[in-house]
């Protein structure tokens, strides 16, 4: 579901973020918040342990903003800290195009992609076996990772089998943060992939098909989420419902400045989708503005 452009760069950044990381981080002032992310392409800025380490100069670290992106600018990660932030908050984020939850569940398109799994690997060879840039209660952890479990799986027979094992497994690196230190998670839904111009041009069973998937996949994640947050009672957490921003957008196109609501255009502006698959920056934008309300002060 990818064109070979974006694989490429897909390629690119599994290799950058998977880099080792540096050794000293300036630390952090009083009033500055974190916001660590785990996800693939719609999540992903190219950021690299390894490289400049986030600042109130470059908020996100490496790359530049609105930093490699897969939306023509800013995307939800960018919105949030910049256009949407009650304070300065920083950005580590370690998604990964691509990325699905395990590949022993549901194999990524490509080797040498950084899965969920490896992603939270990283975040602990990182931040947790050396000393953290943040205080753990100034930490906000977001996970947007379904998109790809659903993408590369939605045709399979047994998904109503193997959706239970990947939310288990999902869950199982959010205990993991948890046990790291991290007190405060916002967990993003599968988004309705049903609407993506990649799915609509392969005709109405199609998206019917993975629009039960998307269904399925939320619910189980819904489920979990619940069960999360009722056996935390330390922690805070909050779940976002990502079809509203994708809704809100492609049900008023023309009142965002897109002709249709399946034209796509990688400017990010002229249209609602920067190609077939991923969602342009308008759709983001709504998206960021979303999570920051769910969320709230101190961050957002």
């Amino acid at each position: 579901m990818f064109s070979r452009g974006v694989s490429l760069l897909l390629a690119a950044l599994a290799t950058i973020a998977t880099a080792s990381p540096i050794s000293d981080v300036p630390a952090a002032i009083a009033t500055t918040k974190h916001f660590v992310t785990f996800g693939s392409s719609t999540t992903q800025t190219g950021f690299s342990v390894n490289g400049t380490a986030p600042s109130s100069k470059n908020p996100i670290g490496n790359p530049a903003l609105p930093g490699w992106t897969t939306s023509g600018g800013l995307n939800w990660v960018g919105f949030a800290i910049t256009k949407y932030n009650a304070t300065e908050v920083l950005s580590y984020n370690l998604a990964v195009g691509g990325a699905t939850t395990d590949n022993g569940l549901i194999p990524t398109y490509t080797t040498g992609i950084a899965t969920f799994v490896d992603q939270v690997n990283i975040f602990y060879e990182a931040y947790v076996k050396k000393k953290a840039p943040w205080a753990w209660g100034d930490l906000l952890v977001g996970i947007w990772v379904a998109n790809n479990d659903v993408g590369n799986s939605y045709a399979q027979n047994n998904i109503s089998t193997l959706y239970p094992k990947v939310s288990a497994t999902y869950f199982e690196q959010a205990q993991r943060l948890y046990d790291a230190g991290a007190r405060n998670f916002v967990f993003l839904t599968c988004a309705p992939q049903d609407l993506t111009p990649l799915f609509i041009s392969q005709g109405t069973a199609t998206t019917a098909k993975v629009a039960a998937a998307v269904k399925l996949y939320n619910n189980i994640l819904k489920t979990n989420f619940d069960k999360f947050k009722a056996s935390h009672p330390a922690a805070k957490a909050w779940l976002v419902d990502t079809a509203v921003a994708y809704e809100t957008a492609l049900n008023n196109p023309t009142g965002y400045g897109a002709p249709d609501a399946t034209c796509t255009n990688e400017d990010g502006y002229s249209c609602l989708w920067w190609n077939n698959y991923h969602p342009g920056i308008q759709i983001h934008r709504i998206l960021g503005k979303n999570v920051g309300k769910a969320v709230g002060a101190p961050w957002f």
